[in-house]
């Protein structure tokens, strides 16, 4: 008989109804204070009964707890009883398997049909082992091989409740393999197409899709734009750079819900929602089913990742959690790079503002880390270049006008110098200032070079005009010697 066991919630009570008693008792006889009855109540003193209440509280509270936690225990202890029977069973079952294969050549439980209808295998840990393990042991020979009807249909379900146990953590354990190998391959990219193509190519081999896509919010939040897609199909009929509003479309409920959306029949959908111009093109582009995923990165919306299939009803019975575990951890790259990308675009930005006013490789060395720049130059020619008449059309035109015209002077001459082999130094205004470098001593190809480059830059200006018919001509001064250059 199984002895009975204490409840601790109810043991409790009694500590807290015993703790009263004995404070109303102290207080009636030892104290000296009123009547038992006027004790019990704790009339004439509000302190001493708040005081009481409290007490009795924590000691009921104590025993709730401790009944749980008991509870607790008793539930774990009984789930690994019936674990290590489950598994003394397996292993019975597994060295019967094996004797049958060796006499017979095959094995009744494995060529067993398995039904639709498949357990859960959460049912293992409460499912009555009755006498499987006594068939099992029996020492008559026959074990396994003639156990009574409905024992064999208890094998039967264990055999197949294994066999799904195996499958479904193989399943599990791929999507979580493909995961790391995303996270690790599309940390190796820094531009955003570099880390959607990684993604694409890992993803493909464990998830469902026939198309992925990306789209970013922009324009503060109001528009919604394709920024990468691929799929097998070249034939795209939702291509890159597609935007919509966001106010227009079902997408903000996704951003106000943080939950992805599953559309499993896009023409059901599209039947529904006739003015979704995106639904339309992914039907005839051959697309049936999606799964939509919001990008939300410290706790800002900044897109939306699509799954889309061939297929109806593929993305009705999966696993969300996952998907939106790879869209938060690909939001972070997404930030990541953009910013990556910004902060290559400002250095482009500050590059050709820093060519403009020194040499590029000046401008090398100082990016190198270089503090103090100064050299001898043994020969060179200097080259310094104004456009006539600038001061008073400058005085008389608009800045818009003035720029347009040292534009189209200078360009053309910041070309000459990558042709002849010349160094812009800088321009100041109208003033244009080049130099040639001396290859070796005794050598003049610096002023061939100088000299050609100063005919082709007369040449250039000769068509040019301004806004009164005025040629625009320009006037060239020339020297070589030595010099010192420094920064």
């Amino acid at each position: 008989m199984k002895a009975r066991q204490p409840n601790f919630l109810w043991l409790g009570f009694g500590l807290a109804l015993a703790y009263w008693l004995a404070e109303s008792l102290m207080h009636a006889f030892i104290f000296g204070g009123a009547g038992l009855g006027a004790a019990l109540l704790g009339e004439g003193d509000a302190n001493e009964l708040w005081m009481r209440l409290i007490i009795s509280g924590l000691i009921i509270a104590f025993g709730w707890v401790a009944e749980r936690t008991l509870r607790a225990e008793r539930r774990l202890s009984e789930n690994a009883a019936r674990l290590g029977r489950l598994l003394g069973f397996v292993d019975q079952v597994t060295q019967e398997v094996r004797s049958a294969e060796e006499e017979k050549g095959s094995s009744p439980l494995i060529n067993q049909p398995i039904p639709p209808n498949l357990m859960e295998p959460t049912t293992l840990l409460t499912m009555p082992p009755r006498n499987m393990i006594a068939a099992a042991g029996r020492g008559d020979g026959s074990g396994l091989l003639s156990v009574l009807p409905g024992e064999q249909d208890d094998i039967s379900k264990l055999a197949r409740i294994l066999r799904e146990l195996s499958g479904h953590l193989d399943t599990r354990f791929n999507e979580l393999y493909a995961l790391l190998q995303l996270i690790q391959e599309i940390n190796k990219g820094f531009l955003l197409d570099d880390v959607f193509d990684r993604a694409y190519e890992t993803l493909k081999s464990v998830f469902p899709y026939d198309r992925l896509s990306v789209a970013l919010i922009e324009g503060g939040g109001r528009v919604v734009r394709v920024r990468w897609s691929r799929c097998d199909d070249p034939q795209m009929m939702l291509p890159e750079s597609y935007a919509g509003w966001m106010s227009r479309g079902s997408l903000g409920t996704i951003i106000d819900t943080g939950e992805p959306r599953v559309i499993s029949d896009l023409r059901e959908y599209l039947r529904a929602h006739p003015e979704s111009d995106s639904t339309r093109l992914m039907v005839a582009e051959g697309v049936r089913s999606s799964l939509t995923c919001p990008l939300i990165s410290m706790g800002r919306a900044i897109g939306f990742m699509f799954f889309s299939s061939r297929e109806v009803d593929t993305y009705r019975h999966v696993h969300v959690e996952l998907f939106k575990l790879i869209a938060g951890h690909l939001s972070i790259v997404i930030e990541k790079s953009n910013l990556y990308q910004q902060i290559l675009h400002e250095k482009e930005k500050s590059q050709a503002l820093l060519l403009n006013v020194m040499p590029a490789r000046i401008a090398a060395r100082l990016g190198a880390g270089e503090t103090v720049i100064a050299e001898r130059l043994p020969e060179i020619s200097i080259l310094f270049a104004d456009i006539v008449t600038f001061t008073e059309f400058a005085s008389h035109h608009s800045p818009e006008r003035v720029l347009d015209l040292l534009q189209n002077v200078f360009v053309p001459l910041d070309r000459l110098c990558s042709l002849y082999g010349v160094e812009k130094i800088k321009t100041i205004g109208d003033e244009y200032m080049a130099m040639s470098v001396s290859p070796g001593p005794s050598s003049d190809k610096h002023l061939h070079r100088l000299a050609n480059f100063a005919l082709e830059a007369l040449s250039v200006v000769e068509a040019m005009r301004y806004p009164d018919g005025t040629p625009v001509r320009l006037r060239i001064g020339m020297h070589a010697g030595p010099g010192v250059a420094g920064l």
